[in-house]
């Protein structure tokens, strides 16, 4: 139980290592085949569109843990009192900027659905699923916080 726990609590970090695990591996995949004179077109789009879930549920990660760069001019230019109020307005900026990319990544990936990759040929907007699935996991830790920072104790800037 305690590990299944641990697991879907962790669940992009886990994700987001195994694509990585899978950029790595595909690239020198590629590297050692060309050493052989041979041609393995799809390490290379494999290792992109790894890249690229990497990155995203990457993203999700770091918010979650609060380990991201923070720009904290606002906090020492107002005074202390003023805190909350920064944090309420970056975190309502920041859910309508995801809540943005949730609602066109979703429409991409339904457009690119259809439309297969070239040396995969997996549909690409299984791709392009890495915008609105990062996007809701940015919107539900960001709701979290917000509920924090409003209702509960200030926690730290995210």
């Amino acid at each position: 139980m305690k590990n299944s726990k641990f697991i879907l609590s962790n669940l992009e970090e886990f994700a987001s290592v195994g694509f990585f695990l899978v950029m790595c591996i595909s690239v020198a995949l590629g590297v050692f085949a060309r050493f052989f004179d041979l041609s393995l077109v799809w390490t290379d789009e494999l290792a992109r569109y790894s890249f690229i879930w990497s990155v995203l549920l990457g993203t999700v990660v770091v918010f979650k843990h609060k380990t991201h760069i923070a720009v904290d001019v606002m906090q020492s230019v107002f005074p202390k009192n003023m805190t909350k109020v920064i944090h309420v307005l970056v975190h309502v900026g920041l859910l309508f900027f995801v809540f943005i990319l949730l609602r066109y990544g979703w429409m991409l990936t339904q457009q690119t659905w259809g439309v297969p990759t070239t040396s995969l040929e997996i549909p690409t907007g299984l791709v392009y699923l890495a915008v609105p699935v990062s996007s809701f996991l940015l919107c539900l830790y960001t709701l979290i916080e917000l509920y924090k920072v409003t209702f509960k104790k200030l926690s730290e800037p995210a």
